[in-house]
Order: C-alpha cells, then structure tokens, then sequence
C-alpha cells in the first residue's frame, strides 16, 4: 500500500551499509518513522539535503504488513533555504526538531497542529527580525495545542507561576516547581502574543534561558518528556 503525504522532517538517523531511518511528522498520519534506502547512491547529498531538520517535503510512503514504511518518493514542497544557511536559524530548527521529537506521538493525526507547525518553519525561514524569542513563543503557543496553556489569572499581585497547578499564585509555592516574578512576566507577555510576534518583547539573556529551563520542566512535568540536550547549543547561540 502506498500513500502519499505532506511531510516534517524531524530526524534523519544513518543506519548500517547505505540506509536510515527518518522521522517524519506528516500532515495525514501524524509521527511516522520509515527507512531511507540507498544513502550512497548518487542521488544521495540530493536526499540528505532535503531531508534536514524541519525540511516540507512531498512523499509517497509504502507500507508492508511485517516491515517498517519505507520513503519511495522524495521531493521539496516548500523551500526554506533561510533556515539552514544562518547559525541562529539552524540552532533553533534542531532545537524546535528535538522537542516535537519528544513531544508528538506516533500515529496521532493532528490537522490544526500540523498546520501550526507548518506555519512556524515558514515565518522562521522567512522573517528577517531577530529571533532571539522565536523558541520562547513557539514552546508558549505550543503549550495551546498540548493542553497545557497556563490560567489566565496574571497581575501584579500573582508574581510567581505555579508549574505543578499551571496557574499564576501571589507567593513562591512550598515546592520548587515555579518561576520567579521576572520569568513569570515574561512568560505572560509571550502568552498574549501571536507566532509572528515573536520579535516584539524586550527579555533580556538571563530571563530568557531561566525562562526557557521553565518551560521545557514545564513540559517535563506535564508530558513525562525526556530531557533535551539541543537547548544548550542554543543558548550558546542566540
């Protein structure tokens, strides 16, 4: 059986003598992992190129009842060339390519998150305004689709945000899962915003890395989400 489909690059993980298996995020099965074969082949740079980190492909798919789907067809559905020849970009395509990694399931079809993270790749390709936030406000609007959004119930009485409950309280909670009033404030201003926005709140480098640390044990927390190694390198970055 085949199917053809649009498709996320996630991960391309080389396999022994000339094969690899991608995971793909598609637009009508939701996760899928499929072999890659003939890694070696002339056609083979053609293929690693377009299959980098947060790639929009075209694809037909073929699946067999006893072995893994395997990529038949690979072509560019949409061009991102502005991710991949800037550091900052890249950084932040590997780091967004790890957390849905961590965070999608497999075979779980999700129209409306598809085209949100669709939408992502192409604004970060795209724009031209510094995307030191970019991630900050993607893990936030994230959060929409995951059922995790916090309450809306900031002011300046409810300071401190409360990871466990997912509410913002008036003093630090007894336990250590929080964030103090400056990643808090930050955090409600990139939950008033939309994706394209990213560029318009001022948060200075600490608040943004404290910030980013609270929201992946956010998502820790509330998802059981493995740990992240790919922020590191990003903080290193931006």
């Amino acid at each position: 059986m085949y199917s053809s489909t649009e498709a996320i690059v996630l991960q391309l993980h080389p396999y022994k003598d000339s094969s690899a298996v991608v995971k793909l995020y598609t637009h009508q099965m939701g996760l899928v992992s499929c072999w890659v074969r003939s890694m070696h082949s002339k056609s083979s740079k053609t293929k690693a190129a377009v299959l980098q980190p947060l790639s929009i492909i075209r694809t037909e798919i073929s699946y067999k009842e006893t072995n893994m789907p395997q990529l038949k067809e690979i072509a560019v559905a949409e061009q991102t060339p502005g991710i991949f020849l800037q550091i900052e970009k890249s950084s932040i395509a590997i780091f967004l390519s790890e957390l849905l990694l961590h965070v999608l399931k497999e075979s779980h079809h999700d129209e409306p998150l598809y085209s949100f993270i669709r939408e992502a790749i192409l604004l970060l390709n795209n724009t031209d305004k510094k995307c030191s936030n970019f991630h900050l406000l993607f893990l936030v609007r994230l959060c929409d689709y995951m059922g995790l959004l916090p309450k809306e119930n900031y002011s300046a009485s409810t300071s401190y945000f409360d990871m466990q409950e997912g509410t913002y309280v008036e003093k630090e909670p007894l336990h250590p899962r929080f964030l103090h009033p400056a990643e808090t404030e930050a955090l409600h201003q990139l939950s008033s915003l939309k994706m394209e926005e990213f560029y318009i709140p001022v948060i200075s480098a600490t608040v943004r890395r404290n910030l980013l640390h609270g929201l992946l044990d956010y998502y820790r927390l509330h998802l059981g989400m493995a740990p992240l190694k790919s922020h590191l390198i990003l903080e290193e970055v931006l």
